[in-house]
């Protein structure tokens, strides 16, 4: 709303603009004045709600369980996580670095049955083989040096409920023959242990290795592959998902820009442009924390093309000059020709006549009889 005062001074006008003052008026009033601020701000207001209206559409239908993406790509994982999530059937989720597996593995927690009961996260490439076996399946006191107390396993933990093994390709063949009994018997037996323990858990394994060809090379048992392959679910690279880029570049830079308590930012249209076509090999990931930095090191509300670092910019610049001169090389008069023919053909179908093609092209009107003459271009006036 306009603010006025019965005697102000201008200096004091940006600390009523600061305080939320649409606009600061000097009395006495101008009405006329004043009704076309109030018709301006309700303007203004309007678009603003309309806004936040589209945004919240566009959020509503582009996430899922705190999945963001409105590709078709993404519409498709989003479809199965859905069909597979009331199942009590084990899910192998593949896809590169970064592409977002635990999400999806809390997704289909998040719409199961077992949603109310413990979901246990274990990174098999996080531990050495010998840690890595008494976290996964526990041990007793005494099992072995420096096993001073009862120590219950992940799977253990996960009775009930719900495990996920995260870079399950890391565990070593031992270790894989190991879980393959869990699997089967559905018990566990802790290190030490002198009985095993019945086990009740659903699985959601992942992995961005080549699973196939690890199985190929003997170092995967394919029997456990096929035990935990049972519903295979593929989650694309961002290079794949056309459209998410700034959806997500969206959500990030909101999400830092108030934790931080910072001014919210934007991309420029250029900025963003480069951005969308970049191979983004950490995936979304890489994306987040790209959109964390220059929340913080950026001053000012746009975010432009000089702000991207160094390696987005020589990319996108790297992607250009591969799509005007090819790896195999280009003749270059042919490429000019055609251009040329190009540019002719479309002014004489604007103008209807030589004379009047060659006005747009800012040529005379010599040359662009002579230019149709040597392209073979027939066009009378």
């Amino acid at each position: 709303m306009p603010r006025h005062l019965a005697h102000p001074s201008a200096e004091r006008a940006p600390a009523h603009k600061k305080a939320g003052g649409d606009e600061f008026l000097l009395a006495p009033v101008d009405f006329p004045e004043l009704r076309e601020y109030l018709l301006e701000a309700g303007t203004r207001h309007r678009e603003r709600l309309e806004a936040n209206q589209l945004r919240s559409e566009i959020a509503r239908k582009s996430t899922f369980c705190e999945m963001i993406g409105g590709s078709e790509a993404m519409q498709r994982v989003y479809e199965i996580l859905r069909r597979v999530a009331a199942s009590n059937s084990t899910v192998m989720l593949r896809g590169e670095s970064g592409t977002g597996k635990e999400l999806a593995a809390r997704a289909i927690v998040s719409l199961s049955p077992r949603r109310n009961q413990p979901m246990i996260s274990v990174n098999c490439a996080a531990l050495p083989e010998t840690l890595m076996e008494s976290e996964l399946f526990g041990h007793e006191k005494g099992s072995f040096t420096g096993a001073h107390a009862v120590h219950p396993g992940q799977i253990e933990l996960a009775d009930g409920g719900t495990l996920f093994l995260d870079e399950i390709g890391s565990l070593s063949l031992p270790l894989q023959s190991k879980l393959l009994r869990v699997l089967q018997e559905r018990v566990v037996q802790r290190i030490g242990g002198k009985s095993p323990r019945k086990i009740d858990f659903r699985l959601i394994a992942a992995t961005n290795d080549n699973l196939d060809q690890m199985v190929k090379r003997g170092q995967f048992r394919e029997d456990l592959y096929y035990r935990i392959c049972v519903i295979p679910v593929f989650l694309p690279p961002l290079r794949e998902r056309t459209g998410d880029v700034p959806l997500l570049l969206d959500h990030y830079l909101r999400m830092y820009c108030t934790a931080g308590d910072l001014p919210q930012k934007r991309f420029s249209p250029e900025a963003l442009q480069v951005l969308e076509t970049s191979n983004w090999p950490g995936n979304v990931r890489e994306l987040e924390n790209l959109a964390q930095r220059l929340a913080l090191m950026v001053d000012g509300d746009l975010i432009e093309v000089q702000h991207l670092p160094d390696k987005v910019i020589q990319e996108n610049t790297a992607k250009q000059d591969e799509i005007l001169v090819p790896a195999d090389g280009l003749d270059l008069d042919d490429e000019l020709a055609r251009i040329e023919v190009a540019y002719l053909t479309a002014a004489l179908r604007r103008a209807g006549s030589k004379n009047g093609a060659a006005t747009l092209l800012q040529i005379s009107k010599e040359k662009m009889k002579y230019l149709c003459r040597k392209y073979q271009i027939n066009q009378s006036g």
